[in-house]
Formats: structure tokens, C-alpha cells, sequence
């Protein structure tokens, strides 16, 4: 790891429009693929003109739906509604159809692009748009841009309440694009597999790499991702711990699978020396599992939720470097990255170029131009998180002597016994899901004492001697008020949203 160095040189951008007229610098390049397509920065560009026009004909300071699965037409969609002048409101195609009309309700949104066929999106198929687009060609958009007005409308995950609508600009989400991109820089082809109602799988994990001309390849299901990554080669991937945690898996079960696990474990020792020593043989020595990624792989950007520092390094052992991020959907939604070349295990990186970050009480507090406009129509919620201009991000954290930010645990799951003593669950749960046998685990308190809840892997499930000497051993290092009364096993995991993180709700209340 290199001393930290200056910011990339991207594009600046002060608006979608800008970025889209950019673009075209290099008309002729890769912009997109997706189902075998290949679409041009020249076809984009034009596919999003003419859309556009159809929609500013057609539709006035309009909130318009995006509900449907990745795919090249939901991104001609998304820019076109906010340079028509409309507002785009993106909503997880996933949700029952009583929640997807809640959210319809919350955002006003009486307009609908879906590419589901239920009885509650009657509105225009997604797949349709082309005839939309030909359409367009005949008209023209006359709308005078604002980039400081609501372009999109995000809905939070709802993990810790109801979903909220953040309301964002195209100022909001241009600086978040170009900020973090000074941060961090893909020098190759980007695999999309973030869903797009997420706004770090479609601002950051498309966005951000077409502002800087790499290709973006369209995963539209998650069970064809193994198939993508081999078909499309990517140099960078953005993901959920989620996706990272299966795939250290099923790099295990492989291995046992052939009976080659002691034999990997060795390999990653030997290969370990030799690059400590200067000598880096890993993209040699794993090929087969660099081989599984498409054989490019050199970085994935994880965000999103907490990832264990166990799994960066095994992952930095066979090549591929884990560079843990911190955002949140109000701000556009990225605070912070690990760099290219200037990281630290266990950090979420370096705050956002002309972004500010402070501790108040703990609570990380962050500043920057990226800040939403507020929570639709909901003043109060909106007042209690922005003040004067600083965003109380709910997280708990501190920045170090180098300016890495580190996240400790959310403020809402402190845990306060009753002597008092307040206790961040994530410390405790941090540590604990560093070890080997442990999948998930979640520290809660029952009858006034901490309790671990673990999902354990495949070969310790039902190991509860196992897992009683693991909470021995870390009671011995811990102050009384830390340490853990007794480890409850479970045989499944936990519950999750659609973007895969715990809901700690649903622990609580069972």
C-alpha cells in the first residue's frame, strides 16, 4: 500500500446533462452491454435525447415509476424523465403489491414504467420504449434545466422504520459522481449486479464508471452472475457483503468439494511469504479462481452493510482487492471509499473529495454538496436529520490520524443495561465474525445480559461446544460490561431486505 497520493483527474460534472453531453467525447466507445448488445456513448446519447423529448412532450414536473430489473432501457429510461424535467422515482421491483402501492402513494406517482404485467402497473412496459424513443425523434425538449430542483426520489431500505422517499438533485448525485470518482478509479470493464432501485448499484455502479468512458456490462439476474463474470471479464465489481461472503463460500466448498482445502490453505501461506518478500505470484497461483471472475478481476468495491476484515484479506491472498466504502442513500450516496492504492483493513476509507466529516457524540455528521434535499413531504423527519447543511447519518464511528473513517455501529441498536452502560452491538459483533466458523451473528440482550445470536457455517452448525469456548475466549479479553452471557445458535440465517442486510426488528421481536 502506497502513502496517499493526489485525487484521479474525472470529468466535473455540475448536472446529468453535463455528464451525458460529455460522454460523447469518445461517441464510438463501448458504453453499455447487455443481452449480447453492445450500445455506444452515440447510441445512448441519442436513445436518451429522443426519449427525453417524448417524455417533456408528453409529461410535466410529472413523478414517472421505474419498476423493473436491470436492464440498458431502465438506464435510457432513468436519465431521460430527469433531463424531460420530470422526477424519477425508483422502486424495488421485487416488493408485494400492496408495498409497491404504499410507496406509489408516499412519492404521488400516478405514472408508471414497469416491466411487470400485474394488475397494478398498467402503465407502459419498460421493454416498450423503443417505439417511444422513435417517437421523440419528432419532437424536441425545450425544458430549461434546474439542476438544483428534486430529479429522483430513492425510498431508504426501511430497516430501522419506514421507508422514507429521499428526494436528490442532479447537483446532489453529479458532485457524489464526481467526488467519489477522485477517490477511486476503474481502469477496465465494470460488471453492473446491484438491483438500480439501490442508489449505490445505479448512481455509483453505473454512473460513476460511464462518467469515467469504461464499459458497464448489464447483469440483469443474479443467478446468470457467474456466467457474466466469465462472459464479460470485468476489472471491477460493486457489491453487497453479501455477494463477497458466498463467494468466499463456494471458493471452500470447492476446494473440500475436491479435497484440496489444506492444499489452498498452504498455497495462500507460500504466496503470502513470497509477496511479503516482494515477489507477487498470486494472479499465477490462483488463476483458476481469478478464472471463476472472468480472469480480470482486480477490485471489487464493496458498500452497503459491514463486511469482516477476514474476508479482504483471503481476497487480497488470491489477487483481488476488497476496498471497502461507506454511503448512505441521502447522500448520494457515497461518503467514503478505500483507494485504489491507499487503504486500511477495517476502514471504510477516505471521505469524498470536498466532503466533511465530524463526530458528534459519536455520531458521524457529514457536509457536502452531495446532501439530499430532504425527505418528501415529510418535514419533520427532514429537520431532524439535516442541520444547517450537516447530515446526522445515524452511524457511529471515528476517523483516524490518517483521515480513514471507521464505522463502530448505528446509533439506534445501542444497547443500554441497566447500570447504564451503553453498548454498540456491532463492536462486539465485529469481532465475532472474524472467526472462522461464524456466517452471521447478531448480539442482542435478553434479562439484562448480551447474548450472541450465530448462523453458523455448514460444517459447525449444531456446534454448540464449539461456540461456547469461542465466547469463553472472548469474554477473557473484554471489560465485564462487554462480555456475552450465552451464544444461541441458529440452523438458518438471518431475515433480510431486498438489499440484504439484517433486520434487526424481526430479532428483537421474536
Amino acid at each position: 500500500m502506497k502513502k496517499n497520493y493526489p485525487y484521479y483527474n474525472c470529468n466535473k460534472i455540475n448536472n446529468l446533462k453535463e455528464m451525458l453531453d460529455i460522454s460523447i467525447e469518445k461517441g464510438n466507445d463501448t458504453a453499455f452491454i447487455y443481452k449480447d448488445k453492445t450500445k455506444t456513448y452515440f447510441d445512448y446519447y441519442n436513445d436518451v435525447t429522443n426519449m427525453s423529448n417524448y417524455l417533456y412532450k408528453n409529461y410535466k414536473n410529472e413523478h414517472i415509476a421505474i419498476i423493473g430489473e436491470n436492464s440498458y432501457n431502465y438506464l435510457v429510461l432513468f436519465l431521460s424523465i430527469i433531463i424531460s424535467g420530470n422526477v424519477a422515482v425508483v422502486i424495488d421491483k421485487d416488493l408485494n403489491e400492496e408495498k409497491i402501492n404504499e410507496l406509489l402513494k408516499i412519492s404521488d406517482c400516478k405514472h408508471i414504467f414497469s416491466s411487470s404485467y400485474s394488475e397494478i402497473n398498467k402503465g407502459k412496459k419498460i421493454e416498450d420504449i423503443e417505439k417511444y424513443i422513435e417517437e421523440g425523434k419528432k419532437y424536441s425538449n425545450n425544458n430549461i434545466l434546474d439542476e438544483n430542483k428534486k430529479a429522483v426520489i430513492f425510498f431508504t431500505s426501511g430497516t430501522s422504520g419506514p421507508n422514507k422517499a429521499v428526494m436528490l438533485s442532479q447537483k446532489n448525485i453529479a458532485n457524489n459522481i464526481y467526488s467519489a470518482s477522485c477517490l477511486f478509479k476503474p481502469n477496465g470493464l465494470v460488471l453492473s449486479v446491484l438491483p438500480y432501485h439501490h442508489a449505490f448499484g445505479l448512481l455509483t455502479g453505473v454512473f460513476a464508471p460511464f462518467n469515467y468512458h469504461c464499459p458497464v456490462f448489464i447483469n440483469n439476474s443474479i443467478k446468470n452472475i457467474i456466467r457474466d463474470m466469465k462472459t464479460s471479464k470485468p476489472q471491477v465489481l460493486f457489491l453487497v457483503p453479501a455477494f463477497v461472503e458466498k463467494f468466499y463460500k463456494q471458493i471452500w466448498t470447492q476446494a473440500k468439494r475436491k479435497k484440496m482445502q489444506y492444499l489452498l490453505k498452504a498455497v495462500i501461506r507460500t504466496s503470502n511469504g513470497l509477496k511479503h518478500l516482494g515477489i507477487d505470484v498470486r494472479r499465477i497461483m490462483f488463476k483458476s479462481i481469478l478464472d471463476e471472475f472472468g480472469g480480470n478481476i482486480e477490485y471489487i468495491i464493496c458498500g452497503g452493510a459491514r463486511l469482516s476484515k477476514k474476508y479482504v484479506k483471503i481476497f487480497r491472498s488470491f489477487g483481488i482487492e476488497i476496498l471497502n466504502g461507506y454511503g448512505i442513500t441521502e447522500c448520494s450516496p457515497v461518503i467514503s471509499v478505500n483507494r485504489n492504492e491507499y487503504y486500511r483493513d477495517g476502514s471504510v476509507g477516505q471521505v469524498v473529495k470536498d466532503g466533511l466529516v465530524r463526530i458528534e457524540n459519536g455520531e458521524i455528521v457529514f457536509k457536502s454538496d452531495s446532501v439530499m434535499l430532504g425527505y418528501y413531504k415529510d418535514k419533520k423527519n427532514t429537520e431532524e436529520s439535516i442541520k444547517n447543511g450537516w447530515f446526522y447519518t445515524g452511524d457511529l464511528g471515528y476517523i483516524d490520524e490518517d483521515g480513514f473513517l471507521f464505522i463502530t455501529g448505528r446509533k439506534k441498536n445501542i444497547i443500554i443495561l441497566s447500570n447504564g452502560e451503553n453498548v454498540s452491538p456491532e463492536e462486539i459483533e465485529n469481532v465475532l465474525n472474524a472467526d472462522k466458523a461464524v456466517c452471521e451473528v447478531v448480539v442482542t440482550v435478553q434479562n439484562e445480559k448480551l447474548v450472541a445470536i450465530i448462523y453458523p457455517v455448514d460444517t459447525y452448525i449444531d456446534d454448540q461446544n464449539y461456540f461456547d469456548k469461542l465466547i469463553y475466549e472472548y469474554n477473557k479479553t473484554v471489560p465485564k460490561n462487554r462480555q456475552i452471557a450465552y451464544v444461541i445458535l441458529r440452523n438458518e440465517e438471518f431475515i433480510k431486505n431486498n438489499n440484504r442486510k439484517i433486520i434487526r426488528s424481526k430479532i428483537y421481536e421474536k
